[in-house]
């Protein structure tokens, strides 16, 4: 009972994730807010769905917090954060725009994945405000950057997994199926790395697919407030969940490399 009061919660907070920027955005239909919702639940069926149950299902790490609960923050702050700025534009509210100005500053650097999706979106001719697109992107990366590394340092500095008696390598990582224990170690090394890679990387190459979603979909996705915070989000997002899944994979192959060595 214990376990699907658990994942009712979780599944909960999906809900609450997904469909809060449609209810917190000013000049959002009711149409789009009961779709968020009708969304919101279905991911939320699914969530309770793997943690409902007591076998591994998609979910890496699901056996070892807090791993699950801080990519769940990462998209949380995204989502609401972003909502938030676009809000305070329209309403004109300082102190939230000043933070975004601020975030601006921390995302101003030599080769910058922010400058490179910026200067994506300014080729598309929006009508939407260019500062505003610069603080969203700059908001998006500092937070995602942000809690990525707050994770890995939570990962590496208290010790995790090593403190829970219940950790099991093959159902914290279902995807993950080695030839044998011997090979374990080296391929969990190269599919870190390969995490790591792939998430920096794509930082810098979603925004070259901007135009392609553009053909697609037309101006809308980037000129509607609600669909731009998800595009902008999800820009963060999808890196950051890659690089913290290398960082634990790399932290987890590296207990089971001095655990092979003892044995």
């Amino acid at each position: 009972m214990k376990r699907i009061i658990g994942a009712f919660i979780r599944a909960l907070i999906v809900v609450l994730i997904i469909a809060l920027p449609a209810y917190l955005l000013p000049d959002v239909g009711k149409t789009t807010q009961e779709l968020a919702l009708i969304i919101g639940a279905i991911v939320g069926a699914f969530t309770m769905f793997e943690y409902g149950g007591k076998t591994p299902g998609f979910f890496d790490f699901r056996f070892a917090p807090p791993y699950n609960r801080f990519r769940i923050a990462i998209i949380a702050a995204q989502v609401i954060g972003l909502s938030l700025l676009c809000r305070a534009t329209i309403q004109g509210i300082p102190e939230i725009l000043e933070l975004a100005d601020r975030a601006v500053q921390y995302a101003s650097f030599p080769f910058s994945p922010v400058e490179m999706a910026v200067a994506q979106t300014a080729s598309l001719s929006l009508s939407t405000s260019p500062e505003l697109i610069l603080q969203l992107f700059s908001t998006s990366f500092v937070i995602a950057a942000g809690l990525a590394i707050g994770l890995s340092a939570v990962l590496w500095i208290f010790g995790w997994p090593t403190g829970r008696s219940d950790f099991n390598l093959w159902v914290n990582l279902p995807t993950f199926s080695p030839s044998s224990v011997s090979q374990a170690e080296k391929r969990m090394k190269r599919d870190a790395g390969i995490n790591i890679l792939l998430g920096i990387g794509l930082l810098y190459a979603i925004p070259y697919g901007f135009s392609f979603i553009v053909e697609v979909f037309g101006t809308d996705l980037f000129e509607n407030y609600h669909s731009l915070v998800w595009v902008v989000s999800l820009w963060a997002f999808l890196p950051a969940l890659l690089v913290t899944r290398g960082i634990s994979i790399t932290k987890v192959s590296r207990i089971l490399g001095n655990a092979l060595k003892k044995a």
